[in-house]
C-alpha cells in the first residue's frame, strides 16, 4: 500500500477508514473540498438487533455550500439525544461498552460548532483507543485529484464496494443476523476491545 493516503472527514468513521490509517505512514484529511451529502462526512453505521441503522449529523442548510471547515451543525433537533440512545441501545450490551461508554458520551453532549471539528475529535479519539500514533495533515487549497493509490476520498463512501476483504469478527447480534461490513469502528470496539492488529492486518480486496 501506498505510504500516504488522503481521506475526508468523517462521522464515526467505518473499519475499512481506520485500516487504511493502520496500514499507511501518513495519512492527510480533506480540508478544502465543499460538503457533500450522502456520505460518511455527517453519516456514520451501527449494526442494531434490527440490523444496520443509519446515523445523521444534521448541518445547517446556509452553510452546505461552503468549505468543508466552514460547515456548521444545526442543533435545532435532538440527534445527539438519539444518537447516543441508539448506540448505547445497540452496544450495551457488548462486552466492552461499558469500559468505552465515557469516551463517547460527551461527544453527544457538548454542542461543537462545525462537523469538521467535531468529526476530527472523534477520530483523533478512536485512534488514541486504537493505539494508532498517527495524527493527520490537512489539504490548504482543494485539488480535484492526487496520484493514483493515494487518493480516497471518493473510494471510502456508502455507495461503493469494499476495499478490504471483510474478515468476520464477533457482533453482538450474529445469533440471529449474518455478519455484517460497512458500519463503524464502534462496532469492532465494543465487541472486540481496542485490537489494533486486525485494522493492521486486514487484507486489501
Amino acid at each position: 500500500m501506498s505510504t500516504s493516503i488522503i481521506l475526508t472527514t468523517a462521522y464515526l468513521p467505518t473499519i475499512e477508514y481506520f485500516a487504511l490509517i493502520a496500514q499507511s505512514e501518513v495519512f492527510c484529511l480533506e480540508a478544502a473540498e465543499s460538503f457533500q451529502k450522502q456520505s460518511y462526512r455527517n453519516r456514520g453505521y451501527i449494526m442494531t438487533a434490527n440490523g444496520v441503522q443509519q446515523l445523521i449529523v444534521p448541518t445547517l442548510h446556509s452553510t452546505q455550500r461552503s468549505c468543508i471547515r466552514d460547515v456548521r451543525i444545526d442543533y435545532k433537533g435532538r440527534w445527539q439525544a438519539e444518537h447516543w440512545r441508539a448506540i448505547e441501545t445497540a452496544y450495551s450490551g457488548t462486552p466492552y461498552f461499558l469500559y468505552f461508554r465515557d469516551f463517547f458520551a460527551p461527544f453527544y453532549e457538548n454542542h461543537y460548532e462545525f462537523l469538521f471539528d467535531f468529526n476530527l475529535e472523534i477520530t483523533e479519539m478512536l485512534l488514541k483507543l486504537f493505539k494508532i500514533k498517527k495524527s493527520p495533515v490537512f489539504t490548504e487549497d482543494f485539488q480535484k485529484e492526487y496520484e493514483k493509490g493515494n487518493d480516497y476520498r471518493n473510494l471510502v463512501h456508502p455507495k461503493k464496494e469494499p476495499l478490504f476483504v471483510p474478515t468476520p469478527y464477533h457482533q453482538i447480534f450474529d445469533d440471529k443476523l449474518p455478519f455484517t461490513w460497512g458500519v463503524s469502528v464502534i462496532d469492532y470496539l465494543f465487541n472486540t476491545g481496542p485490537d489494533g492488529s486486525y485494522l493492521q492486518k486486514l487484507p486489501r480486496c
